[in-house]
This record gives C-alpha cells, structure tokens and sequence, in this order.
C-alpha cells in the first residue's frame, strides 16, 4: 500500500496546491490516484468546482453511513479519483476529529483504497495534531512542503520528531521528502532560507524540486481548477508538479514492469 500523506506543522504553505497538482501529474504519468481530502475545513473541495464540496465523503465512510466506493468521484481524467471530506456538522467538528486522531479508523479505509488505486493522496489539515495525527498514522510516507520562510524550517524539528515517534510504535512511515514552497527567486529573504535549508537538511530528505510563487496558483484557485486543467494551454509552471511526480515516484515504491516501461515508436 502506497497512502503519501501532505503534510505540514504550518498553515498556508501550499499542502492543497500540491497535494491537487501532484495528484494529476501521477495519474497523468500513468498511475491510479485517489486523492482523500482529510481537511476539515475540506480544502480539496473549496479548490475545486463543482459538487466536491457538497459530496458525502471521508466522514460518512469512516462512521460506516456508506461504502468507500459510493463515496468516491471520479474525474474527467480516468486515472484520478477524489474522496472529499463528507459533510460535518460544526457542533460535532470537534468530535470527528478526536475519533479519527488515533489512525486506527483511517487505516482500514485506506486499506479497501489499495485494492482500488496505485496511489493514495492524502490532503491534510494546518498542523500535526488531530486528524493530521490519524492521516500519518495510517500512511507509508510524507511529504512536507516547507514555504521558504525562515518560521517553516524552524517548524521543521517538530515534524520529524513525530516521525520518529510513529517509527517507535512499529508504524512503517516514511519521509518521502522536504518540499520547498513559495520560492522567490529575486528575494534575498527566500533565498537565505534556501541556502539554510540546504546546509540543515540532510540532502536525502531534500527534494530537488522546488515550487515557485507565481501568480498563475491564485489564478487556478479563482476558476477552481488545478493548474494543468486551467486552460487548454497550462501555464509554464504547471510543469513543475510533473517534475516532482517523476522524482517521487521511486521514494514512494511506485514502479513498473519492464514490459510496461518500454520505448514507445513515435511512427507506426
């Protein structure tokens, strides 16, 4: 089972834009993705038009009101599915999230997810307590955007020290890699932290990749599409999400056949 949880010990680093982009590049290099909204705010589905928001979802599987593949919509791309968050009643918020914190109602329901999909994604919440706690216990791997601000790298510590503890407790969780986020190229400020970043952290957790801030994320996020479906000719930066697919994919364990992965003839 592959579950790749985004996660972060801060809010607004980009975990929704990522977690949505990365899970079309999978799905467009080949790849079975059902992206799980576990945000209670439901994130996925405010990113998103359509009836994501208003969908039964996660809530309704987990208290067992229906079966996961009910719940499950699929998308115009036939690889990519989305399990948004379910419709939770504010007064019960609070609740909710205390019974999933554990992991162990995740877990089973990420399990049925295996049997349908190569990959599972998993959006998550600002933090690492609560509902993010329940999402990592019942995930193989992370991945933590870090926004290239110096108060993201000092947050830094606190999420590896969760690791280690779920590693503790037998879990089998891996840190498939540190993201950057929000990186400005012509700041002296967010280059600072780049370079701190790289003399920190150890360079196996350290993803190549980076995302840039770029005014084509809000535009995305005004029309309610994920960058690579926001017009027939996505944005430059689009491409970046495909780079990062590519570079995860042997972190995660996400590999073909020889037979399936050979050279394609560009003439018949």
């Amino acid at each position: 089972m592959t579950v790749l949880a985004v996660v972060s010990p801060k809010g607004g680093v980009g975990k929704t834009t990522v977690a949505l982009n990365l899970s079309l590049s999978f799905a467009r290099r080949g790849w079975s993705v059902l992206l799980v909204d576990t945000d209670p705010q439901g994130a996925i589905g405010l990113s998103l038009m359509g009836r994501a928001k208003e969908s039964p979802g996660l809530v309704e599987c987990v208290s067992n009101q229906i079966p996961l593949e009910k719940a499950i919509l699929t998308t115009r791309l036939g690889g990519l599915s989305i399990l948004p968050i379910g419709r939770i009643p504010f007064r019960q918020l609070a609740q909710w999230a205390v019974s999933v914190s554990d992991g162990r109602r995740l877990r089973p329901l990420f399990q049925k997810a295996e049997k349908l999909y190569d990959l599972v994604i998993a959006d998550t919440g600002s933090g690492l307590s609560g509902v993010t706690y329940g999402v990592m216990s019942g995930s193989t791997h992370l991945l933590s955007p870090l926004q290239s601000e110096p108060l993201s790298l000092r947050a830094m510590p606190q999420l590896l020290e969760i690791v280690t503890g779920l590693q503790e407790r037998g879990l089998d969780l891996q840190i498939a890699g540190l993201l950057l986020t929000m990186v400005q190229r012509q700041n002296e400020v967010s280059l600072s932290v780049l370079r701190e970043t790289w003399k920190l952290v150890p360079k196996e957790l350290l993803l190549d990749t980076f995302i840039p801030r770029e005014p084509a994320f809000l535009d995305a996020s005004a029309k309610g599409a994920p960058l690579g479906l926001v017009s027939r000719r996505p944005p430059r930066v689009a491409i970046v999400f495909d780079q990062l697919a590519a570079e995860l994919e042997h972190r995660i364990g996400l590999t073909c056949e020889e037979s399936e992965d050979e050279p394609l003839s560009l003439l018949d």
